[in-house]
C-alpha cells in the first residue's frame, strides 16, 4: 500500500522527458564514467546539458613532483573536450581543491547558486549514500549537491544569499549508485559515445605494465548496461536512484 501511495503522490519522471539538466562531478571524468552514456542519449535528443566539475583534480597522477596547476590546466581541457563530443552546452569548474580539505557548506551554495541560475529540471551527482564510498569529493558531492537541491526551493533563502528566485528541480538522480530505482534505457550509440569522451582524459587513463586501464573499464561499463537493460527488459540501461523532493526530506517508507 506504501509503495502505491508514494508512487501516486510523488512519481519519479521519466529521466528524457524533461528539457534541461545539470550534472556534477567531484572531479574531471566522474560523469562521463557514471552517467556518460544517459548524457549522450540527452544530447543526442536535443536536450541541454550542462556540467559541473566541483575540485580541480590536483592529485589526479601517480607522480609526487609535478606541476600541479598545469595537471589542472590539462585535466579541465580533457573536460571540455569531452563536453564537445557528448554536445554538452557549458562547462563550469569551481575552485576547490582535489583531496576534499575544503567546506562543504560552501560549496553546497555554489551548487545551490548554479541551480538558480540555470533552473535545470534535473541534477545528477554521485550518490553519497554509496556505503563503500570512501573518497571524501565523492561523499561531500554527494551530500553539497542533495542539499543544495533541497535549498533552492526555499523562497527566502534563494533571494537572501543570491537575490534570485527559487527553483524546484523536478528530479534528484544518483549515479554510482548500488540502490538503483530506475534504469535509464540507451542504445549502443549512446555507450559508443561514452567510450569517446572517456577517451579525452588521457591523463587520468594509462597502460600500466601492459593493462589497459581505459580499455578493461569500458568493458565493464558495457556489460553493466548490458545486464541492467537485459534484466529490466531494455536492452541497454544505465542505473540511478532517483529521488523528488518529497522522497529527501522527513520521509520514512522503505520504498523505491
Amino acid at each position: 500500500m506504501a509503495k502505491i501511495l508514494v508512487k501516486a503522490v510523488a512519481p519519479i519522471p521519466k529521466l528524457d522527458s524533461m528539457q534541461k539538466y545539470l550534472f556534477i562531478g567531484p572531479h574531471p571524468d566522474d560523469i562521463e564514467v557514471g552517467a556518460g552514456g544517459t548524457v549522450a542519449k540527452l544530447c543526442r535528443m536535443g536536450k541541454e546539458v550542462h556540467f559541473l566539475v566541483i575540485t580541480d583534480g590536483a592529485y589526479g597522477t601517480n607522480k609526487t613532483e609535478y606541476d600541479k596547476d598545469e595537471l589542472i590546466a590539462i585535466r579541465q581541457a580533457e573536460t571540455r573536450k569531452s563536453a564537445d563530443i557528448l554536445g554538452v552546452k557549458s562547462v563550469t569548474f569551481l575552485p576547490y581543491r582535489d583531496g576534499g580539505d575544503y567546506d562543504e557548506n560552501a560549496v553546497k551554495y555554489d551548487i545551490m547558486k548554479k541551480i538558480l541560475e540555470i533552473k535545470p529540471d534535473a541534477v545528477f551527482c554521485p550518490d553519497p549514500h554509496l556505503k563503500t564510498e570512501c573518497h571524501t569529493d565523492h561523499l561531500k558531492t554527494g551530500r553539497a549537491a542533495s542539499a543544495a537541491y533541497m535549498f533552492s526551493s526555499i523562497s527566502g533563502l534563494a533571494y537572501e544569499k543570491f537575490g534570485l528566485e527559487k527553483h524546484e528541480p523536478k528530479v534528484l538522480s544518483y549515479y554510482y549508485t548500488s540502490e538503483p530505482n530506475t534504469f535509464h534505457k540507451i542504445k549502443k550509440q549512446d555507450l559508443n559515445k561514452q567510450g569517446d569522451a572517456m577517451r579525452s582524459y588521457a591523463s587520468q587513463f594509462k597502460v600500466v605494465d601492459g593493462f589497459d586501464q581505459l580499455k578493461y573499464l569500458i568493458i565493464y561499463q558495457q556489460f553493466r548496461a548490458f545486464r541492467s537493460g537485459i534484466t529490466h527488459f531494455k536492452g541497454l540501461a544505465e542505473e540511478f536512484r532517483c529521488l523528488t523532493g518529497m522522497r529527501m526530506h522527513c520521509f520514512m517508507e522503505k520504498v523505491k
